[in-house]
């Protein structure tokens, strides 16, 4: 069997589990956001109900206050839930990798204080398999992630382009900038993954890092 048949073998299977794994994150997202979701907020509307009986039955002030206090607990849980269910798979993912990254990227900015720009428009990821798409994406997760873990930056620039031949994201911080010898520790987990994602898709990964300039990711995928 020739070597190009095994790399195409190899490519075919990668992408299926791959979707595999995104169709089970979007069923655990569902049941986050949808079932446990739902739960939490009728228990808050029940605390609250309670609260409200409680003080027409004239219950002490400290007794109220901790029922208050709870209410607060099942709110901050609520938010945490949607938040994780988002972080397993973005609703906009589904529609767009421009929307997606441009909410990501949103999120991003509001959880870490980091200046966050995207250049995009959405035709520009419309040529890429799903495969891809999602790809593409969790990459970008990534390396946001490192951005905070790492980098030390305080602003992150994301551009997605297309040309006739390929599709191309680059993620430039304005950090440190990562190290050769940390491209290839091997303990560089995520960096791994990072290539596993793309490089079976035919796609191309590229992070390069400049000391006191900062780290970009390049992510290219051929189109047909």
């Amino acid at each position: 069997m020739s070597s190009a048949t095994n790399q195409a073998r190899f490519r075919g299977l990668a992408a299926r589990v791959a979707l595999a794994r995104e169709e089970e994150r979007a069923a655990v997202a569902r049941q986050l956001h949808d079932e446990l979701g739902q739960e939490l907020t009728a228990l808050k509307y029940e605390l609250v109900h309670t609260s409200a009986l409680l003080v027409e039955a004239g219950l002490p002030r400290h007794l109220i206050d901790r029922l208050q206090s709870l209410i607060g607990v099942v709110e901050m849980t609520t938010a945490g839930v949607r938040r994780i269910a988002q972080d397993l798979r973005p609703p906009t993912l589904d529609l767009d990798l421009s929307a997606a990254v441009e909410f990501e990227a949103a999120a991003f900015s509001k959880r870490t204080g980091l200046r966050c720009r995207v250049s995009a428009r959405p035709a520009e990821a419309s040529r890429l398999t799903q495969e891809q798409s999602i790809a593409a994406f969790r990459v970008f997760q990534e390396a946001i992630t490192n951005v905070t873990r790492h980098a030390n930056a305080s602003a992150v620039r994301i551009r997605l382009s297309q040309s006739r031949a390929s599709f191309t994201m680059s993620i430039q911080d304005n950090g440190r900038g990562i190290t050769k010898p940390e491209l290839k520790a091997p303990s560089s987990i995520g960096l791994l993954g990072m290539h596993e994602a793309v490089e079976p898709l035919g796609g191309a990964l590229t992070i390069t890092g400049q000391r006191g300039r900062g780290t970009t990711v390049v992510v290219r995928f051929p189109l047909p």
